[in-house]
């Protein structure tokens, strides 16, 4: 080989390794690109449904009644009242005098801590 063709080979190998980087980089942009619009767009779904009120983790949880479609049919009739029962009239026990507590006794005091020469 003479000069001529090493010079070519080196700069068609230097050509080649531009190539591949600049492949390399373009894939590692889109992927990078493409990883973020996902993620913005999984959020910006999530986002929505919160603000909206539609927070599929509470979707299996009874609503309040206020919440609830009223249904338009006619209402329900009052229930009668049940009459009252006569109940004897019974006279109140006389209440025993009831004593005063006792007071409770004096905690004792604690020991004196025991003081050796190796302590």
């Amino acid at each position: 080989m003479d000069d001529a063709d090493r010079l070519e080979a080196k700069g068609l190998a230097r050509a080649r390794l531009r190539a591949r980087r600049r492949r390399v980089r373009k894939i590692r942009r889109r992927t990078l690109h493409g990883s973020l619009a996902l993620f913005a767009a999984v959020w910006a779904v999530v986002f929505g449904q919160l603000v909206s009120g539609n927070d599929p983790a509470l979707s299996s949880v009874p609503r309040p009644a206020a919440h609830r479609p009223v249904a338009a049919a006619e209402p329900e009739p009052a229930p009668e009242p049940e009459p009252a029962e006569e109940t004897p009239e019974v006279e109140p026990e006389p209440v025993e005098a009831i004593a005063p507590p006792e007071p409770e006794p004096a905690p004792e005091p604690e020991p004196e801590p025991v003081v050796t020469a190796s302590s």
